[in-house]
């Protein structure tokens, strides 16, 4: 395996696992969000 076609492989796999962050990041935004909004509505009743 060449030095560049390693270098390309990492930062693939770097690209990968940010994408998946941000995946889950937004994910977990969006149960929260549900969540306070269903807060708020108890809460304003």
């Amino acid at each position: 395996m060449s030095k560049g076609f390693a270098v390309v492989i990492g930062m693939t796999i770097a690209y990968a696992a940010s994408l998946m962050g941000m995946i889950f990041a937004y994910i977990y935004y969006k149960k929260n969000k549900a969540q306070s909004e269903l807060k708020d509505k108890d809460t304003k009743k």
